[in-house]
């Protein structure tokens, strides 16, 4: 037998999952299209049906309590739930429709899903895409929270939480302003690349600490003097012979090569796995289980 439930339960529950992911009630207002006196009454009707105190209000932010954190990880597949029930029996046309929430690599943002998402939207023009560029630990954020309806990503570190479906594997290129005399044997070794001057990608994504690992189990050290979060500008640099970078192979072009040289370096860092992230037990739309039959999923079945 189900219990009467008092109040717009749901409606409030909504509200305190916005408030709990953007850690303010000004931020999730904005995102929900309300206005704020509204959130902040549905998180007071949500503490006092409950009987607990869902944030900590002290330091003057909304930073979710323990009873709060618990509460998120059964409203996340709640509304997961929700969204199924309605997919499931709702009468439209078979068009896709809605919106695609994707986190991702800056890389995979900018070298890998383009032409999948400019093929689907010729096809299906009712569908539209947020696309969020992310570090490696932000996707999976993303992804865990249920913010993102799938994430891509490298596996390396991924969370328990989180299935993933490989995609590709990527090796390590390093690349140099064509025509320079940095390496002029035509085989660098470890060894010179780690007496180059170095253009590293930064410390707040996954591919320098795993370089840096490489040449440290070697007894190198690198002579890095530019760090950049933009894989573009580092190939800008390198391009200016302000030194040499070492870069995920997916991001280096056939294009690349009218201005820089490519040296392949399987041969002293192992491939990495890209994959495709998902929450366990996430329900996806049939617009974004279509779409990840485009890019490489066919053992996806398609919501009915």
């Amino acid at each position: 037998m189900i219990e009467e439930v008092q109040g717009d339960f749901l409606q409030w529950l909504r509200g305190f999952y916005y408030v709990a992911q953007r850690g303010s009630v000004t931020q999730a207002a904005l995102s929900m299209g309300r206005e704020q006196p509204t959130i902040t009454r549905q998180i007071k009707c949500l503490e006092k049906q409950l009987g607990v105190a869902l944030f900590d209000r002290s330091t003057g932010t909304m930073k979710l309590t323990v009873e709060g954190k618990a509460l998120l990880d059964k409203v996340i597949p709640l509304f997961d739930s929700v969204q199924e029930i309605r997919d499931e029996f709702r009468q439209e046309p078979l068009e896709y429709q809605g919106k695609i929430f994707i986190a991702a690599s800056h890389a995979i943002v900018n070298f890998f899903l383009p032409p999948y998402v400019a093929s689907f939207l010729k096809t299906h023009p009712n569908v539209s895409f947020h696309i969020e560029g992310n570090f490696f630990q932000n996707v999976y954020e993303k992804v865990e929270s249920g913010e993102s309806d799938f994430g891509i990503a490298f596996a390396d570190s991924a969370p328990s939480t989180v299935i993933c479906h490989d995609l590709f594997e990527s090796g390590q290129k390093l690349i140099t302003l064509k025509g320079s005399s940095y390496f002029p044997d035509r085989h660098p070794t470890l060894r010179q690349i780690a007496a180059a001057p170095l253009i590293l990608f930064s410390r707040t994504g996954s591919l320098e600490p795993f370089i840096q690992q490489r040449f440290a189990e070697e007894g190198l050290t690198l002579r890095s003097f530019i760090t950049h979060n933009n894989f573009v500008s580092v190939k800008t640099y390198v391009a200016m012979g302000l030194g040499v970078a070492i870069l995920t192979g997916h991001v280096v072009t056939e294009q690349d090569r009218e201005t820089l040289d490519i040296y392949d370096l399987d041969e002293y860092f192992p491939k990495r796995r890209v994959a495709l992230l998902i929450r366990k037990r996430k329900h996806l739309s049939p617009a974004a289980l279509a779409f990840l039959r485009t890019i490489k999923m066919p053992d996806i079945p398609l919501a009915k």
